[in-house]
């Protein structure tokens, strides 16, 4: 049976608005009963299927259920919830910025998400489910964390390249402080590499964006710790060697906590059949503070310079970008009364870009954008909470 309720957001063309700066945002980490509905979402795309995977509360439990959902028109019609961590230990504490993570090729996927245990806030080791149906039935999977702690294991990422190997990132600090780690699995998530410390010290808790591109090149765009830029590190070989390029805007900005947010990453396909990547950045530091454009045809060692989309205080920026050269930018920002999710397109490979645009519906708070390129186009999809605080999902798109 085929469900109709992606439509629950706004289709927005895009118009002009002006931001002005904005107070700083609360976030809140609550886990109980008091939680209901959408608590985190995901979205992966594979080319012709889109794959989604969210935490729901129910008004009775304190632990969330993990559902899969699949769409094979872009994001028109949804296939029915499937329960994806029936078994298996919950995830613990999920919400947006530290959302359990979904990956596909063909009809095998990737589910990954922390649990609970010993470490910060009583995070603890990561669990994964596997499914070779397409999602229709799932089973456990190993934990591709190598340290056998059962301290936190969380803010990850996972993506799968055109070979059907699947790419994992996360962040631990079984060297004494939070750094990035990798492993990958060439045999659809049952076994995984031995991790590799990509960066020994990292910010704490944002979230890192994992991107696989044609050529075999792996790249991941993280928070650096001191100063708190993006940074990015790459693979030319398919995650065999790394290297560090250096930071995604160089904004110097120096902050003694975690600004809890994360970056978007994406590229299109030049006509030599090299790739350019564009990535969206956010930047607290005073007199510089917005969302920043910035594109690398070096696979991201040089990049141009930042463009601001959006001023002040806006936050969770996320990017997609389709082989024809169109870009989606997305964020989350005050508006008026509401915080909502704000987008920009560009349609000649980040040259130029749309006014920016409002998605989400007026009287409702809706954060941490996630964009991704379907069969139907590029698409935006978030979660939000009215008066009654109970969180749905919806989605939208910018398409002028």
């Amino acid at each position: 049976m085929k469900h109709n309720h992606l439509m629950l957001g706004t289709l927005a063309i895009c118009g002009a608005i002006f931001l002005a700066p904005l107070p700083a945002i609360a976030h809140e980490h609550a886990e109980g009963p008091e939680l209901r509905g959408t608590q985190s979402l995901d979205v992966y795309s594979d080319g012709a299927t889109l794959h989604l995977l969210r935490a729901e509360f129910d008004e009775n439990s304190r632990a969330s259920q993990l559902l899969y959902q699949r769409s094979a028109d872009g994001g028109k019609n949804w296939s029915a919830p499937v329960r994806v961590d029936s078994g298996l230990a919950p995830a613990k504490n999920p919400r947006r910025g530290a959302d359990p993570q979904i990956a596909a090729t063909g009809e095998n996927l990737v589910a990954v998400w922390t649990t609970a245990g010993s470490g910060f806030g009583e995070a603890g080791p990561m669990a994964v489910a596997l499914s070779s149906d397409g999602g229709k039935n799932w089973q456990a999977g190993p934990n591709p964390a190598d340290d056998r702690s059962t301290q936190g294991h969380g803010y990850i990422d996972v993506a799968a390249d055109a070979h059907g190997v699947f790419h994992l990132v996360w962040l631990d600090n079984r060297d004494g402080k939070q750094g990035l780690r990798y492993a990958r699995s060439a045999d659809d998530g049952w076994h995984w590499s031995k991790n590799v410390t990509l960066d020994p010290e990292t910010c704490e808790c944002c979230w890192n964006t994992l991107l696989t591109a044609p050529n075999d090149g792996v790249f991941v765009l993280y928070r650096d710790k001191n100063p708190r830029d993006m940074a990015l590190t790459a693979s030319e070989d398919g995650g065999e060697s790394w290297l560090r390029t250096g930071s995604v805007g160089s904004f110097h900005w120096h902050f003694p906590n975690c600004p809890e947010s994360g970056a978007g990453l994406g590229f299109t396909l030049r006509p030599n059949g090299t790739e350019t990547l564009h990535a969206l950045v956010r930047t607290g530091k005073a007199g510089s503070a917005g969302i920043y454009y910035q594109s690398s045809t070096d696979g991201g060692r040089y990049w141009s310079a930042p463009r601001e989309l959006a001023p002040g205080v806006s936050d969770h920026p996320d990017l997609a970008a389709d082989a024809s050269g169109n870009v989606i930018a997305a964020w989350d920002a005050l508006d008026g009364d509401d915080l909502a999710i704000m987008a920009t397109v560009s349609h000649d490979g980040g040259r130029t870009w749309s006014h920016a645009s409002r998605l989400s519906k007026s009287g409702v708070n809706a954060s941490h954008p996630r964009a991704v390129a379907t069969s139907g186009g590029l698409r935006v999809f978030w979660t939000y909470a009215a008066k009654d605080r109970v969180s749905h999902w919806a989605s939208g798109t910018c398409d002028k």
